[in-house]
């Protein structure tokens, strides 16, 4: 029996051709359904068909595709958006198996997949992976974080371009009720990345000095690596789905009990493009509890570096949480994560992150990052070239052979999540509107 997979939006790039080409030669059939001209764009020129009616319909709409053309599989990048939350709904009713793909947790290099099985009515967290299991591949500590691929920015910037200027100028012509799944408008990002760009030098330097501070016999630290605001890790899978409560939850916290030779150190992510102004909001927070003189927020900055020099990392649930257990640091995860894990984060309160910090239990790190490895993460990346057809090849690879088993035993990503409901407390968080 042949195979027939429907692929749904993925990155802003000719990723998914990549895939496309690797199960055809397996044998598969192929369809791709667009959303938007954006999808076209990165989809030429293979053909494909159009979903172009008001979301309300899609339920319907893909329930029918995919009976007439004998859909077995939907690949889809993460399962946030809510045109792949209902394709989701869909696929769950008809007994379809789901490959979910995202950027991985070991950076950098890395891409994952979760796959769905059509026996998985409510998935529990029984398939993540254990990380008391000896049983691992000899994949070494360089194999794991050595980068392989270039992964340019300027090339990344002119995808994004690519993608999202004919859903700005053209969009509502052929997609009249299509709507971008991020949280603000493509233009309006772009006008962020502008200024970023126009501040560059100063900001620059501002964090070079801000780290030099830091780093060279610098005061006693913890790290706070920043996530983005719309980010479904975020908006999903973090109490409230409000960064800016969280933050603010975090300053009390550590003004509250942190010993006062200690400084909290605020790190923006790389890909924020300026338009939450973090060091104005944090910095009147911190004033709040009359703690502005011991935090400090950096906009750039080697990441390695100030982990390796820090007392612990508070995270909400970004991949620097890996990169951080793997540098043997104590870890607090403040959302939903999937290294979450006793023996590996910090399981105490926030409050006693502060004074006691839990390091990591001696080789689960590396014995989780493999485990990661073996049942869902693989080499590759979205731009660039070779980086594009290693992880297209991958990931067919891996569709392919999980779409063989014939249970569900293929590590449910999204389902082990563990919340936490005691280590940071809802009255912790920012009530009202987020700030802009």
């Amino acid at each position: 029996m042949t195979n027939t997979i429907l692929f749904l939006q993925g990155p802003a790039s000719p990723f998914l051709k990549k895939v496309a080409d690797t199960l055809q030669s397996k044998g598969w059939k192929i369809h791709k359904l667009n959303f938007c001209i954006g999808d076209a764009v990165m989809w030429w020129p293979k053909s494909a068909d159009r979903f172009s009616q008001p979301t309300a319909e899609l339920n319907a709409f893909l329930t029918q595709y995919i009976l007439d053309r004998g859909v077995s599989d939907i690949v889809m990048l993460g399962d946030g958006r809510s045109r792949h939350a209902e394709a989701l709904k869909v696929g769950r009713a008809l007994g379809l198996r789901i490959h979910v793909f995202e950027h991985g947790y070991l950076r950098p290099d890395w891409l994952m997949i979760e796959t769905r099985g059509p026996s998985e009515q409510n998935p529990d967290s029984s398939g993540r992976p254990d990380v008391k299991d000896t049983n691992m591949p000899d994949t070494g500590p360089q194999s794991r974080t050595r980068s392989i691929y270039y992964q340019s920015f300027l090339v990344s910037s002119l995808y994004d371009l690519a993608f999202h200027l004919p859903n700005v100028f053209f969009g509502r012509l052929v997609h009249p009720h299509y709507r971008t799944h991020g949280p603000v408008h493509p233009l309006w990002e772009y006008a962020g990345w502008v200024r970023k760009g126009l501040l560059r030098k100063s900001r620059v330097r501002q964090a070079q000095n801000l780290q030099a501070r830091y780093l060279e016999n610098g005061p006693d630290y913890f790290l706070f690596a920043l996530q983005l605001v719309g980010d479904y890790q975020i908006r999903n899978h973090a109490p409230a789905g409000d960064l800016y409560g969280i933050v603010n939850g975090a300053i009390r916290s550590f003004a509250r009990s942190a010993p006062s030779h200690c400084r909290l150190l605020l790190k923006t992510h790389p890909l924020d493009n300026g338009l939450h102004n973090w060091s104005r909001h944090i910095a009147a927070e911190a004033a709040k509890y009359g703690i502005e003189d011991r935090v400090d927020v950096i906009d750039g900055g080697d990441l390695e570096a100030l982990i390796d020099k820090s007392l612990g990392v508070v995270t909400v649930n970004s991949t620097v949480g890996v990169t951080a257990l793997l540098a043997h640091k104590p870890v607090l995860a403040l959302g939903r994560a999937i290294y979450d894990q006793q023996g590996l984060t910090h399981q105490s309160s926030i409050d006693d992150f502060w004074v006691k910090p839990q390091t990591p239990d001696t080789g689960l790190p590396e014995a989780f990052a493999d485990r990661l490895i073996e049942v869902t993460h693989f080499r590759g990346g979205f731009i660039g070239q070779p980086a594009m057809e290693a992880g297209g090849r991958n990931l067919a690879e891996r569709i392919h052979a999980n779409a063989a088993k014939t249970t569900q035993d293929v590590f449910p990503l999204a389902s082990s999540f563990r919340y936490e409901n005691e280590l940071f407390r809802p009255s912790d968080l920012h009530a009202g509107p987020i700030p802009t």
